[in-house]
């Protein structure tokens, strides 16, 4: 630890180590008094005598936001702490004990700590700190979160858990254990014994679940569990997190909007319970999230420093009301119906029989991620955008869960043309648009001549600006490419805006969307 040697010396320049032991006697002479042999011969200070300890048994770095960490050695592991955490003081002041028999004063403990940041900071190496997840090329490192500080490394290859990785992991004081994977035996279809989910939906969860465990460039899907009181959405909220990033918080209650993401810095999934409804700015910050957020904040009241906070995490949602209303969220979730529970069994008992199974679950995860690492690059995925990185990802581990070809695209395909279709019966305005182009297949004009066209071909009556109307036909685009209706809007000649309607059967054949669904929603 060169970078802390500097301080050891200086420290043990006051410590009596200076003078020779055949050096009975102390000459005075010249400008020494008694007052300066009184000086020298005065013990160090506690914050030398810190400064000394840490330098001693830590190597101190940086990350990129001037934030200093200590890598500390804790019998055959490292750990890594922040230095302003109560982890590192409490482990300091504890080694002071050990060594000198006395406790730490604040002023000399706060004098050391200073120091010791800026010797992590001036005099460290910068490096990246994560939390529970880390990807570096095609090695993933997953936080174990045991005592010995052991970690899950993933390649193409397969997994094995490994001792002092390549990788600095910091934890808060909720994260728990993950549960112990078996080595042979996973099995994903475990899930259904325990989720009250249809069938067809498992490729789904199981997705969600395989991107939650890597750390890749792609946008993060949310999960959407939806339904009546008592059909197990908490439970299968609870379990889905305790599987992947066990915590004693496990779920969380809606925070404000500018709280999300100080929440996402110390955890690694963002679960929360039972919302009704969410607005605008609710929604839009959960978009920026699962795709990736940076926002930059203002470290102390007092000063102009600012720190970036950069966010990507797998969220969970559950609730009774309809959650996805806005098309930018749905168009990055995945929304799961349940159905009332008939049967129920004492909840000791079902999270007795579950705990059981994780094992192989996380087993089963762990394979089904390397034959991700090792084929996502050959997989090819036509007409899926926005969350095209999760169809790769969760095809590609397809193999390892003896999955059909198709299986998981087919179903996703499915499941955002049922939700698109839900979220044009919330609305009334693309509820208006479907019934004008089932009269009238082609529409050109004014959004003033839209907003007509609408209110005399529909039964909802519509009322908006026309800055109105184009917010809401960009708002709804998405939702109506489903029912085969392509919308267009653009400027003429003499900077008028124009919007154009009209029918295109290709896309409702590339959105999956059945005919049934379509007389379905036309009856």
């Amino acid at each position: 630890m060169e970078n802390n040697k500097k301080a050891s010396n200086t420290v043990q320049s006051k410590t009596g180590q200076r003078n020779n032991a055949d050096n009975t006697t102390l000459e005075l002479n010249g400008n020494n008094t008694k007052d300066q042999l009184d000086i020298d011969d005065k013990p160090p200070k506690q914050d030398e005598l810190l400064i000394e300890l840490a330098s001693k048994k830590c190597t101190f770095f940086h990350d990129d936001q001037k934030e200093a960490y200590a890598k500390v050695k804790i019998g055959s592991h490292i750990e890594i702490w922040n230095i302003s955490s109560p982890e590192f003081n409490d482990w300091l002041a504890h080694q002071f004990w050990i060594k000198n028999g006395q406790g730490v004063k604040k002023s000399s403990y706060e004098s050391a700590l200073l120091t010791l940041r800026g010797m992590a900071i001036f005099e460290g190496k910068t490096e990246e700190v994560h939390l529970r997840v880390a990807q570096i090329n095609d090695m993933i490192y997953i936080d174990i979160c045991n005592k010995n500080w052991e970690v899950i490394e993933i390649n193409k290859k397969g997994w094995r858990v490994v001792n002092n990785p390549p990788i600095n992991f910091s934890r808060s004081k909720n994260m728990k254990p993950l549960h112990t994977p078996k080595i042979k035996n996973g099995g994903i279809n475990l899930l259904l014994k325990h989720l009250n989910i249809n069938t067809d939906d498992l490729p789904l969860v199981v997705g969600w679940l395989l991107m939650g465990m890597q750390a890749g460039s792609g946008a993060l899907p949310i999960l959407i569990f939806q339904g009546p009181t008592g059909c197990g959405k908490t439970t299968a909220s609870k379990m889905l997190r305790e599987i992947i990033d066990p915590n004693s918080a496990d779920l969380l209650s809606k925070p404000k909007t500018e709280d999300m993401r100080v929440i996402g810095v110390r955890n690694h999934v963002l679960a929360f319970d039972n919302l009704s409804g969410i607005h605008s700015n609710y929604s839009d910050a959960l978009c920026k999230i699962s795709t990736g957020d940076n926002q930059t904040i203002r470290r102390l009241h007092t000063t102009n420093d600012e720190f970036t906070i950069s966010i990507k995490k797998p969220i969970l949602l559950n609730g009774i009301d309809e959650i996805t209303s806005r098309n930018d969220l749905l168009s990055r979730s995945i929304r799961i119906e349940l159905k009332k529970i008939k049967l129920f069994k004492p909840e000791s008992q079902v999270w007795a029989d579950f705990i059981k199974d994780v094992p192989s679950i996380l087993s089963a995860l762990l394979d089904g991620t390397s034959c991700a690492l090792a084929n996502h690059n050959k997989i090819r995925i036509k007409e899926i955008t926005r969350m095209g990185d999760f169809c790769r990802w969760s095809t590609a581990a397809g193999k390892a869960f003896s999955w059909e070809k198709d299986i998981f695209i087919n179903q996703y395909k499915r499941n955002i043309a049922q939700s698109y279709i839900d979220s044009i019966n919330s609305s009334n305005f693309a509820t208006a648009v479907v019934d004008m182009i089932n009269k009238k297949p082609d529409f050109k004009g004014t959004p003033a001549e839209l907003l007509m066209s609408l209110n005399f071909n529909s039964q909802v009556k519509i009322e908006l600006s026309a800055k109105g109307v184009v917010n809401k036909v960009l708002r709804c685009q998405d939702a109506l490419e489903v029912f085969g209706i392509e919308i267009d809007k653009y400027k003429d000649r003499t900077n008028r805006t124009l919007i154009t309607i009209k029918t295109n059967e290709e896309y409702c054949q590339q959105s999956g969307i059945s005919d049934e669904w379509l007389k379905e929603y036309n009856s």
